[in-house]
């Protein structure tokens, strides 16, 4: 009997000792384990058996649990990932996703339920009440009262919201007032005016009025800094209002939705003609694309980018955005929204236009009726310049586009490993290389494309290589008087380029005939400099171009719009040239610091052994350097 207690004892001892285990591992401790299993001095081997088999488990508990944690953390980021997602197709992944950990994760909606229940059951007065849809009746079209409000207790909107205007004259503003009035009685209204020679506005209860300021960044800005409500409507161009424009509608939202900026539709005064307000923007490759439309919606409100409409926003997060920018305008909001859907610096923001709420702002008969459709090329040069961009597409076919030049970008920042050039820069090296070709084709002088030139017209299928540093042209150097006399000639008066120096690539000089009969390369060369580009032209004692094989016309590629001599088969010798991985990324050799073209790659290919079951075989893959998209930086 006493033995059989002993014997339970010991079990307990070992038992409490897994416990101790599994506590120091999960806890990342190591060296007590080692001191308790020391002072514990377990000598017979059914306790070393129990003693390994608390250890075993102690480990795949801990290992389990940490398996736990990072699936549990990586949720979180699902869900953090999808509240941030703009695109319908990404949060339906991202859900999918989602979905398949909580059945790992055996996680139900209790936790959610909690929260909700707790956010109900919360002592604090809130910003809103809530709403409910009634009941909206067959046969009737006036749909004002279907939605009700849950009467709660909240914060008054006047303690919540301030409204920010701006008039062109004392009797604008004035209306303006009069008309937020009739709806909110007693809210806080900071207007900005123009006024017309020595007009003074009326005195109006509750407004503060502040004269002299035009429509600009810096106005709106000084409006925000008078009070300190948590949120401020921001009513730009803005010129009558109604109740449609409804604060606590825009509220809602924005708790609910925990977005932070809620706009809504726009209507023009006066032509009373209707638009959603909603755009999508995107910015890419130096270009800025703005489209009307939505990809995602929640709540009778959409998704956008860009607001055409009056806005509410908490104010801090207007100051810190809107003081950024130095612009006029329109253009100040324009920059505002890039700068919260766009910059990569800071946490994204999210805006949304509901259908329900209805602004009254300026027509067509004022300037500051214009959609971004039809704000006029200069007034955007400022945004192209401060975002480096070159390109602006607006709905329908508006198109809007500028030399590096005028929106003052700079050629040489750009040549950096995996980032593609402007298209302004491409515009320009393409500029050069076509007056060079239109010349030579004037002169009767035989020319093509060839090296990465030729690689760029293949690949880019007409184009020019995004990562491209320089261009090669090959010209029949028997016509030599004719390019260093009239075509430097007319390159310098036509198309304001300048010639370089001669570049003699043999001892012969100018003795063509020697080099052709002693060499197989390029007898002499010349530099075509234009702006930031360097064009290569080589003189060659025979033309590979010529070559038609008995067709009755040589082999032309297009080469950003022009048509242009080329060598008889281009895709042929693209391949030759750089083999089998010419269609895949390869930077250009100036990257890594190659002594030219012809030196073997180092990143080119790599022999890569893949097992599948009991076999074995051999695959090529291109290991080049990623091209990475361009993310302006601001």
């Amino acid at each position: 009997m006493p033995h059989i207690m002993n014997s339970k004892r010991k079990k307990l001892q070992l038992l409490a000792i897994g416990t101790i285990l599994f506590v120091l591992v999960g806890i990342g401790s190591k060296k007590p384990l080692t001191m308790i299993l020391i002072a514990r001095n377990i000598n017979s081997s059914q306790e070393k058996s129990w003693c390994l088999q608390c250890v075993t488990m102690a480990e795949e508990k801990v290992k389990l649990n940490s398996i736990e944690r990072r699936l549990t953390v990586a949720r979180k980021k699902l869900i953090k990932a999808y509240r941030l997602a703009r695109s319908a197709e990404t949060r339906k992944l991202i859900r999918d996703s989602l979905h398949l950990l909580e059945l790992e994760l055996k996680i139900d909606k209790t936790e959610d339920t909690q929260l909700t229940n707790e956010a109900q059951n919360s002592t604090e007065r809130k910003e809103v009440c809530d709403e409910y849809w009634g009941d909206p009746q067959e046969g009737h079209v006036d749909f004002e009262h279907v939605y009700r409000t849950i009467p709660c207790d909240r914060i008054p909107i006047t303690h919540l919201v301030e409204i920010l205007i701006y008039a062109e004259s004392c009797m604008q503003g004035e209306h303006l007032v009069h008309r937020i009035r009739a709806v909110y009685p007693d809210i806080s209204i900071q207007m900005a005016v123009t006024p017309q020679e020595s007009e003074v506005c009326e005195v109006l209860n509750g407004v503060q009025i502040h004269y002299g300021l035009k429509d600009a960044a810096s106005t709106w800005i000084r409006l925000s800094d008078f009070q300190s409500t948590k949120y401020i409507l921001v009513g730009r161009n803005m010129v009558e209002f109604t109740h449609y424009a409804d604060l606590d509608r825009m509220l809602r939202v924005m708790n609910s939705l925990q977005v932070d900026v809620v706009g809504g539709a726009v209507r023009l005064e006066p032509e009373g003609r209707w638009y959603a307000g909603c755009y999508q923007t995107n910015v890419r490759n130096f270009t800025i694309r703005i489209q009307p439309g939505h990809d995602l919606s929640s709540q009778s409100c959409a998704y956008c980018d860009y607001l055409a409409s009056p806005f509410l926003i908490q104010r801090t997060l207007f100051k810190r955005t809107m003081n950024e920018s130095k612009m006029e305008g329109m253009m100040s909001f324009v920059d505002m929204f890039l700068r919260l859907a766009h910059s990569h610096n800071r946490d994204a923001y999210h805006s949304v236009a509901c259908i329900d709420v209805l602004f009254h702002v300026a027509g067509h008969q004022s300037s500051r009726g214009h959609g971004v459709v039809e704000i006029p090329k200069p007034l955007w040069v400022p945004i192209a310049s401060q975002w480096k961009i070159d390109r602006i597409m607006l709905a329908g076919v508006v198109e809007h586009t500028w030399s590096c030049e005028e929106v003052n970008i700079q050629c040489s920042e750009f040549v950096v490993a995996g980032v593609i050039a402007p298209r302004c820069c491409l515009e320009d090296l393409a500029y050069c290389v076509k007056a060079f070709l239109n010349l030579t084709a004037v002169y009767n002088v035989s020319a093509f494309t060839a090296e990465g030139t030729n690689v760029g017209a293949v690949k880019i299928y007409g184009g020019i290589l995004p990562w491209e540093r320089d261009a090669d042209i090959y010209w029949d150097v028997y016509k030599h008087d004719l390019v260093r006399g009239p075509i430097a000639n007319d390159l310098a008066q036509k198309f304001n380029l300048k010639l370089g120096p001669i570049i003699y690539n043999t001892e012969y000089g100018d003795d063509i005939e020697k080099c052709a009969a002693n060499y197989r390369k390029h007898c002499l060369a010349y530099s075509v400099r234009c702006n930031f580009w360097h064009v290569e032209v080589y003189g060659l004692p025979w033309i590979i171009a010529d070559n038609t094989y008995g067709l009755e016309n040589p082999t032309q590629i297009a080469l950003n719009g022009l048509w242009t001599m080329a060598m008889p088969n281009p895709g042929r010798a693209a391949r030759q040239r750089y083999g089998d991985n010419v269609l895949s990324h390869i930077e250009h050799w100036w990257t890594y610091n190659l002594q030219t073209s012809w030196t073997h790659h180092p990143m080119r290919i790599s022999m890569l052994k893949v097992r599948t079951g009991q076999k074995q075989f051999m695959i090529s893959i291109t290991v080049g350097v990623a091209l990475r998209c361009v993310c302006n930086k601001h």
